[in-house]
Parts: structure tokens; C-alpha cells; sequence
């Protein structure tokens, strides 16, 4: 309860009035139980008009009543006609009409006031939450994202944020709502009979010992249910995205089996915690049934002694049966709490977690700055860390050392999994290095800003990343304030224009999610148009040219040409026309750079270089 509390310490102003509020509605409840007993000994009985009821000494009806009527008089209003003329400050009904809808008013507002207000602060706690999860994780290194699929992600984000608004909007304001009630009516009951109310001490403490196990078990469940829920939300993504290789390989029912294994555990502990929620309304429910036979049986002997009035003992029942329905309703939020509470980790696991890729306190000035005149990696190895354990994995690069100059043009060959894409992420700090250090004009990067030192870099990715927007919108995604002209002279290069114009609403046109209405070298030729826009001085292309075919690949290596001219590039391909005019090119074999230097100086050397070119030509002449 605590953890969930202390979301609130912000709103810690308004939470105050919406407490006091549902506090003073809780008063007002009791004032409006109240005013039925006196009713009862002023109005409704053949004792009418006679001593004053314990309601009415405690809420002061008499006084108010005789203000009412002097202004209902005032007003002119005969008030001999419209009800009985005996005493009538005290049994016209007409003054106990108002006094009622009065007290009922008050109730009302106070109720709304506090009601809303809790919603608003659920409201703004679930929007900044959700706001620092997305800021938090947008933060971290790409590390972070290897431990944690995209499902489990969003369902931490939607979900479990949803199930915490829920306790603190709805629920957090029901327990103050009825714990103020309890608190009034057992100060009530007191005032009314401390005998009969002694009780309380004994059988409401019972309530306590299933409270504290049901909710230790709601928790437990919830926490439980919530992961595997995440993970089914992740499946179920994949299985989604890729719905095509699913289908291609008749693998449907596998993955059916899957999500339903998953699913299964999912409901396994769905319905425990179902179950403890579930009994717990009759539980407690049963409890209050004792309590309250218990005040019954005791109150009628009271009443046979003498020792309280009709209409003050209908009070009593009235305000213990208002002390055992909050407490049902009590019991019904505690269980919606505690799943709040349950989830807490899930969310605090996300904003503890240890972002590396740190700002400097002060960040360095570059010299040169835009320009890029030096770029280099200097005795570079790099692993990927464990949030618990950093020396567990095995190392990707390991002495990497190498420098390219203003203009140049560096290509990085090997086989898969040598490390050549992990080496062109630990330029943008999407990663830091683990030993040595990249530098820019003789600058460390990490202590650059990391908009200064992503500014300069201009990205082109083999898995093309485009947004469900429209076409402009994707261009000119890294420079949003770029002109219709700017955007149409950037696809020009990229070869891309035609097309564009072909779509139904030209630029204009909203591409799909992942740019699913375009095809794959449309896709591409839009991210081409995208680096090329934004005239980054190092470009960044891994495999840039990859999912084009024959005729849009030579179109758009010529744009790439002409756009690398006079910048400094890092080039991951393995087709030979893509790196056969590198300035220099790197080997890398299982992290470590084997080979280097020109495409006709590697040929010569007679090593891996060559041996990766002749698999490659050998398999064009296979096809």
C-alpha cells in the first residue's frame, strides 16, 4: 500500500481534498441516517413533538428546524395549512422536507467532490506513469531491449497501468470513502449506547486475520497472472507480424499450441486470484452478519430495559448496518488494491532498471563541430551485458582498431554474426563500448551530448523501420520542419518520386503500419530518402541496398554514391558492388578484424576476403 501511496506524493494537495471531502460526505451520511430516527420522534409518531431524540442532540436538528421555518415564514408561506399546527418548529413536515433535502445536498456535493477529484489524480498518475515508463525505456540502451520482448513491454504500459488508475481512481477513494464512514458511525454508535457499541471491540477485529491473508494471496496471484499475460501478449505479436512464414509453413497449429499452453497457465492463476477475490465479499459479509445480529439481539434487551427510544434505536440499526456495509465494500476495493499492488514490480522492475548510456555532466565540445574530420575506434571491444551480471556473455568485438578519415568510405565484411552491425550501433551510443574508446575529431563520444553525437549520424538499416503516417511525414521523420519541396528533392535522389506519385494521395499518403502498403524496395527507397534528407555528415548503412532489386539497386546505389561523396561512411554489405570502391574495407572474423585495405589489394592477399567474394559470385552464378 505503501508503494501505491507514494505515487500519490505529487498530488498530495488535491489528495488532501478529495480525503477531507469524502471525510465530510462520510459526516453528512451519518447526518442524513440520523435525521430518519428523529423523523421517527418528531413527525411519524402519535409522540411527536416530544423530548429531543439522540439524533437530535447530535446534529442540532431543533436549531435548524427553527431557522428554517422563521425563513419559510419570512418568505410568507402559511405554513398552518400546509401541515399540523401543534409545536410546528418541530412536527410541520414542511421544515423537515428542506431539512432533509438540505442534508442530502451536502452529502451529494461532498460525495461528487471527492469522487472526482480521486478520478482526476488516478487520471494524471496513469498519464505520467505511462509517460515516464515510455520516457524511461526510450532512455535506455538497446541492452535493455534484449531482455524484454515488445508484448510484455506494452502490456506493463497498457495494462498494468490501467489495473493501478483503477485502485487509485476508484478503489483508493472507496476505502477513505467507507473508512470515513466506519470511523463516523462507530463514533455514532458510541454516542448512541457505549455498552451495546463495546461489542465492536470484539467482533471487529475479526475482520483483520482474513483481510491480511486474502490480500498477502491476491497479490501473489495477480503478479503472476500479469506476467503471463505479458508473455501472451508478446506470442501472440510475433505470431502476428509474421503471420506469413506462420501460414507458409502450415505452422498455424503450433503456434496455436503454444498461446494455448500459455494461455493455460494464464488462467491457472487468473482463477486462483478470482477464487480469493471471490470469497472474500461472503467472508466478510458473514463477519458483518454477526456483528450485526449480535447489536439486534443486545439492542432488544436494551429496549425492554428502557434504556433507549424507538426512533433512537432504528438509528442505531441503521448506523451499525451503514458500519457493515461499508466494510463489504471495503473488503471489494482492498481486493482491487492489492492486484494494483501486485503489478507495482512489474513497473518498478521497468523504472529501476540501470540505464549505461549516461549523459555527461558536462559534454565536451567537438572542434569542428558539425564537420566530421576523424572518426575512430580505438582498441574497441564490446559484450553485452546482463542486468545482474556483466561478465556472462562472450565478447562480440575484441580489439577493434581502425580510423576513417573525412570523405572516406570504410565497408565492413565478414560472415553473419562477426560483429559488423553490432560495431556500426556503438557509433549513435545505441550501445557503449565495454573496453576502449570511439572517438569523433579526437572527442571520446560518451562525452558528447547524445543529440549532439546522433545528429551527426544518418541511419539506413537492413530491417527498414517507416511509421504509420504518411509518406511526407516518414522522409522527413529526422527533420520535421523540412518544406513539401525538400521532401520531394530527397525522394528524387532516392529514386523514390515516382512511385510516390502514383499513390492515391501522393505524399500525403498514410503507408500502413511498418509500411505494410508499400512493397520492399518501396520501404527502403523511402528510408534512403529519409538519411538523405536529413545531410547527416557520417552515414550509417547496413545493407542499405539489400531489399531492391536489380534495377532499383543500381538507381539507388548511384543516389548513395553521389550522397556519400564528401562524407564519412560505414558500409555493412556483402555484395561486391557495394563496397568494391570502399576506401578501405575490414575483415571481421568472430569479432577481431583479420584482414584490411582495398578490394584489389584484399583479393590479393588470397584470405577470407577473397574467399567471401567467390561464395558470393559463385552463388549469383547459381542463380
Amino acid at each position: 500500500m505503501k508503494k501505491l501511496l507514494a505515487l500519490l506524493k505529487p498530488y498530495r494537495g488535491i489528495f488532501l481534498l478529495a480525503m477531507a471531502a469524502l471525510v465530510m460526505g462520510a459526516v453528512a451520511n451519518s447526518a442524513l441516517t440520523g435525521l430518519v430516527s428523529s423523523l421517527m420522534n418528531n413527525v411519524m409518531t402519535e409522540q411527536a413533538g416530544g423530548s429531543a431524540s439522540q439524533a437530535d442532540k447530535l446534529f442540532g436538528y431543533r436549531d435548524k428546524l427553527v431557522f428554517l421555518e422563521q425563513t419559510i415564514k419570512d418568505l410568507g408561506v402559511p405554513l398552518d395549512a400546509l401541515g399540523r399546527a401543534k409545536d410546528e418548529a418541530l412536527v410541520n413536515p414542511i421544515p423537515w422536507s428542506l431539512l432533509a433535502i438540505l442534508v442530502f445536498s451536502t452529502q451529494a456535493f461532498f460525495n461528487y467532490l471527492g469522487t472526482y477529484t480521486m478520478g482526476r489524480i488516478g487520471l494524471m498518475v496513469v498519464v505520467g506513469l505511462r509517460q515516464e515508463l515510455t520516457e524511461k525505456m526510450m532512455a535506455l540502451s538497446m541492452n535493455f531491449f534484449k531482455h524484454y520482448n515488445t508484448g510484455d513491454l506494452i502490456a506493463r504500459v497498457n495494462t498494468d497501468v490501467l489495473r493501478i488508475q483503477q485502485a487509485i481512481s476508484v478503489k483508493t477513494g472507496e476505502m477513505i470513502k467507507e473508512g470515513a464512514n466506519v470511523i463516523v458511525f462507530v463514533g455514532v454508535v458510541f454516542f448512541l449506547n457505549w455498552k451495546l457499541s463495546t461489542t465492536l471491540f470484539v467482533l471487529v477485529p475479526m475482520v483483520g486475520i482474513p483481510v491480511s491473508i486474502f490480500s498477502r494471496k491476491i497479490r501473489k496471484y495477480s503478479r503472476q497472472s500479469q506476467s503471463f499475460l505479458g508473455a501472451l501478449t508478446a506470442h501472440l505479436k510475433e505470431v502476428l507480424v509474421g503471420i506469413q512464414i506462420v501460414k507458409g509453413f502450415r505452422k498455424e497449429a503450433f503456434e496455436a499450441a503454444k498461446l494455448r499452453d500459455i494461455n493455460r497457465l494464464f488462467l491457472k492463476y487468473a482463477l486462483r486470484e478470482l477464487r480469493i477475490m471471490a470469497v472474500t465479499t461472503p467472508v466478510m459479509g458473514l463477519i458483518g452478519m454477526v456483528v450485526v445480529v449480535s447489536f439486534v439481539c443486545y439492542g432488544s434487551l436494551i429496549i425492554q430495559r428502557g434504556e433507549m427510544n424507538q426512533g433512537d434505536f432504528l438509528f442505531y440499526l441503521l448506523a451499525v448496518y451503514q458500519l457493515y456495509q461499508p466494510i463489504k465494500r471495503m473488503a471489494r476495493a482492498n481486493s482491487d488494491i492489492q492486484q494494483a499492488i501486485g503489478v507495482l514490480p512489474r513497473i518498478d522492475e521497468i523504472l529501476q532498471w540501470d540505464n549505461e548510456i549516461l549523459e555527461p555532466a558536462t559534454p565536451a565540445q567537438v572542434p569542428g563541430y558539425p564537420s566530421v574530420t576523424s572518426l575512430r575506434f580505438e582498441a574497441v571491444s564490446f559484450r553485452y551485458r546482463d542486468q545482474d551480471d556483466e561478465d556472462t556473455r562472450e565478447w562480440v568485438l575484441d580489439q577493434v582498431d581502425f580510423e576513417v578519415g573525412r570523405g572516406q568510405v570504410t565497408a565492413l565484411v565478414g560472415a553473419s554474426g562477426s560483429g559488423k552491425s553490432t560495431l556500426a550501433k556503438l557509433l549513435p551510443r545505441f550501445y557503449d563500448v565495454t573496453e576502449g574508446a570511439v572517438t569523433i575529431n579526437g572527442v571520446d563520444i560518451r562525452a558528447m551530448a547524445k543529440s549532439e553525437l546522433r545528429d551527426l549520424f544518418a541511419l539506413v538499416t537492413q530491417d527498414t523501420v517507416l511509421f504509420d503516417d504518411t509518406v511526407h511525414n516518414n522522409i522527413a521523420y529526422g527533420m520535421p520542419e523540412a518544406t513539401s519541396e525538400q521532401v520531394a528533392a530527397a525522394a528524387r535522389k532516392a529514386f523514390a518520386h515516382a512511385f510516390i506519385e502514383r499513390l492515391p494521395e501522393g505524399y500525403q499518403t498514410v503507408i500502413g503500419e511498418a509500411g505494410s502498403r508499400l512493397s520492399g524496395g518501396q520501404r527502403q527507397r523511402i528510408s534512403i530518402a529519409r538519411a538523405i534528407l536529413k545531410d547527416a555528415p557520417v552515414l550509417i548503412l547496413d545493407e542499405a541496398t539489400s531489399a531492391l532489386d536489380t534495377e532499383s539497386e543500381r538507381e539507388v546505389q548511384q543516389a548513395l554514391d553521389a550522397l556519400m561523396c564528401d562524407r564519412t561512411t560505414l558500409v555493412i554489405a556483402h555484395r561486391l558492388s557495394t563496397i568494391r570502391k570502399a576506401d578501405q574495407i575490414l575483415v571481421l572474423d568472430e569479432g577481431r578484424v583479420v584482414e584490411r585495405g582495398d578490394h584489389a589489394s584484399l583479393l590479393a592477399q588470397n584470405g577470407l576476403y577473397r574467399k567471401l567474394i567467390q561464395m558470393q559470385e559463385e552463388g549469383h552464378r547459381a542463380l
